[in-house]
């Protein structure tokens, strides 16, 4: 059983954080709508903290999705069965060039954020708590698609009731 492992576990533990983000991303945007629209009251810091949720939860649900080859795949050139291989880690290699990307400039970011001592506006909460958060998920999501690519980590099936 995959959850049984350390990746199981992680993606076990990821899926549940994204799950309860989604949740909460959804009783906060009913609440302000139903707010703003009946009592023409919204939440002050309903923006803002939907922000934070959907940022997060994007990146929580990436290395999930890399594990288990769970992201949109269109076969543009059939590949002879011979140097599907290849392909894998020509995919596994572009991916996580692509993450490691995203997590450096992301972490650049946070460095700055940090440095100027950014904070939401409402909830005064630091940006750089978010980004190195980021970062983190995306370079676990690079060195997925690495060892993805490298043939070192087998995809995983996806959990029942889970599609894919």
């Amino acid at each position: 059983m995959a959850a049984t492992t350390t990746p199981g576990r992680l993606e076990r533990l990821l899926t549940a954080v994204g799950t309860l983000g989604l949740l909460a991303l959804m009783g906060i945007v009913f609440v302000d709508v139903l707010g703003r629209n009946l009592f023409n009251r919204p939440l002050l810091w309903g923006t803002e903290l939907a922000e934070v949720l959907l940022a997060l939860m994007v990146f929580v649900f990436y290395p999930v999705l890399a594990r288990r080859d769970g992201h949109i795949v269109v076969d543009l050139i059939p590949v002879a069965p011979a140097w599907r291989a290849a392909q894998r880690a020509l995919a596994g290699a572009v991916g996580a060039a692509l993450f490691g990307i995203v997590a450096w400039c992301c972490g650049r970011q946070a460095l700055r954020s940090a440095e100027y001592g950014d904070a939401s506006a409402v909830l005064g909460l630091p940006t750089a708590w978010v980004l190195w958060v980021m970062v983190v998920l995306a370079a676990l999501s690079a060195s997925i698609f690495l060892a993805r690519g490298l043939g070192l980590l087998a995809v995983a099936p996806a959990s029942a009731g889970h599609g894919g």
